[in-house]
Formats: structure tokens, C-alpha cells, sequence
């Protein structure tokens, strides 16, 4: 299965189970049970006029060991996280290393983008990488208020 992401390199390879984009996220502390809580989840964003600065946009992965299951830890590996722009322009770039404690079975990831700055509407494509191989893409629709008024005025 590895070989659908690119060269085999003979590790165990992570499968990414999703990836969602929200305002914030937190990872349980002081326990050790894993959980995460998002705020704001969102599949489309809205500004006033672009460019548009966002505060913060927060990209949460979660990971299954994959073939290394239950076994001992999972070698390192690393998590790019790419923002692109409607014209194919990169406009943010997140990495993280992604390793598996021994036994663990998911991890979840959580990779920020503070200060973003979007330059104009339409569709970003948001696209998840392991060890430069890309394993997800999925697109962030930017959308104008003014273009979603003038779309609920033709209605």
C-alpha cells in the first residue's frame, strides 16, 4: 500500500484519516487519552475585501500507524501542510514531524497558520503531504461577502 504515495522506503507508512480545517484546536493536557477539541470548524471562509488577513487558520490531521499498529514506535516521518492559492500560488506552508509513540495507534496533528493573508476569492486547495509525497488534497472555498449578497439577492 505504501507504493500509492510514491517509492516504498521500506518503513511502515501512517495513513492519514482526516484532515479538517478550524480556528483553533487543543490537545488534551495532562492526560494522556488523545482527545482533541476543535473550534469553529469550517469548509468555506468569508471576508470583507480582499487580501484578507485571518487571525489564525489551523489545519488538524488525524493519523492511524497503519501497518505499524500496536507495534514498537513508528519512525519519524514529516507532515507538510501547503495552502494554495485560485491562481496556484503558494500562500502558506506548515511542517510538523509526525512520530508514534510506542503502542499508539492515531495521533493527531495540529499544524497553525497564524496571520494568514488570503489575496483574492475562489478556490484554495489545501494539500497534505508525507515525507514530500502527496496523501490528501481538498479545497477551502474564499468567498467575498459582497459576492454571497449579491448571490442571495438573484435567489
Amino acid at each position: 500500500m505504501a507504493q500509492i504515495w510514491g517509492p516504498s522506503s521500506g518503513r511502515p507508512v501512517p495513513r492519514l484519516l482526516a484532515s479538517l480545517l478550524c480556528e483553533d484546536a487543543a490537545t488534551s493536557s495532562g492526560l494522556a487519552d488523545g482527545r482533541v477539541t476543535l473550534q469553529r470548524v469550517f469548509f468555506d471562509l468569508y471576508a470583507d475585501a480582499f487580501p484578507a488577513g485571518f487571525d489564525r487558520l489551523t489545519v488538524v490531521n488525524f493519523w492511524a500507524a497503519g501497518e505499524a499498529s500496536g507495534r514498537a514506535a513508528v519512525p519519524a516521518h514529516r507532515v507538510t501542510v501547503r495552502i494554495v492559492a485560485p491562481d496556484g500560488a503558494e500562500v502558506a506552508r506548515g511542517e510538523a514531524e509526525l512520530a508514534f509513540p510506542a503502542g499508539a495507534v492515531t495521533v493527531v496533528q495540529v499544524v497553525y497558520f497564524p496571520g494568514l493573508v488570503l489575496p483574492e476569492p475562489g478556490r484554495c486547495t489545501v494539500e497534505v503531504s508525507l515525507d514530500d509525497a502527496a496523501v490528501h488534497t481538498y479545497t477551502l472555498h474564499v468567498t467575498g461577502l459582497a459576492e454571497e449578497e449579491v448571490g442571495d439577492e438573484s435567489r
